[in-house]
């Protein structure tokens, strides 16, 4: 069975964060700040756009909006069937919704609590979300980084179809961010990148690499440097793992 954090099982959780939202001094009148955000390259974004283009017909029987996060709560993109719902809802590309900008609100207590969780009809803290109820789930990479957050909000009860709905989008995001993931790194590798790191793992030195493959030592040094920057790891036992993990060695 899966945990969700919700008022009426965890009203402890939600006092809490009402009372950081008071003690802070956050308006409740206030409308979240707007951030530029950069979607381009954004894999988690794109993620959330190949699954929700398919989903019309059942956005518009959940009559909801669609809503993704990176991982500070700043919106990245909105789906809804009805784009007149993005207005109604407040929901804004750039909308930063974390607790201390947005107040109490599904993805800020996802972000606090890590767990799926609902926030009803009246149970937001600032005024312009009062009216409405949201259920959000965390995305997380294959090493349980938390990507971002996925959330379903709408002007009725959240019911049982949003849940389902809400497991779905998170399943299918994060194994469709992994895909992506693997292929940016597998279109950013040359063949010398490939060659060195199997070397690598074969616990071959620098200067043995050198050798083997006829290249200065300053160049393999080059390419150890470019293959931190593609699997964005610290290290090159970093690399190296995920590198097995995705099949380049």
């Amino acid at each position: 069975m899966i945990e969700i954090v919700s008022a009426d099982k965890y009203r402890d959780v939600f006092e809490r964060s009402w009372g950081r939202c008071l003690k802070s001094g956050l308006n409740k009148s206030i409308i979240p700040n707007i951030n530029p955000v950069q979607l381009e390259e954004n894999l988690l974004a794109n993620a959330f756009k190949n699954i929700v283009c398919k989903l019309d017909g059942t956005i518009a029987l959940t009559d909801s909006v669609l809503i993704i996060t990176d991982r500070n709560g700043i919106v990245l993109d909105i789906k809804s069937f009805d784009k007149s719902a993005e207005v109604n809802y407040l929901m804004k590309t750039g909308m930063t919704l974390d607790e201390l900008d947005a107040g109490t609100n599904a993805i800020s207590m996802v972000l606090n609590t890590g767990k799926i969780s609902i926030v009803k009809r009246g149970e937001h803290y600032i005024e312009c979300f009062k009216g409405l109820s949201c259920i959000a789930a965390p995305i997380y990479d294959k090493e349980a980084n938390l990507l971002g957050v996925v959330d379903i909000t709408t002007c009725n009860d959240i019911n049982d179809v949003h849940k389902i709905l809400l497991l779905f989008l998170k399943n299918t995001i994060e194994s469709d961010y992994y895909e992506l993931s693997a292929k940016e790194i597998l279109n950013g590798l040359d063949a010398i990148d490939i060659e060195i790191l199997k070397l690598l793992a074969y616990g071959y030195t620098d200067s043995q690499i050198s050798k083997r493959i006829h290249v200065s030592i300053s160049n393999v040094k080059y390419h150890k440097n470019k293959l931190r920057k593609i699997f964005k790891a610290k290290s090159i036992r970093d690399c190296i793992y995920k590198a097995t993990k995705i099949g380049v060695i």
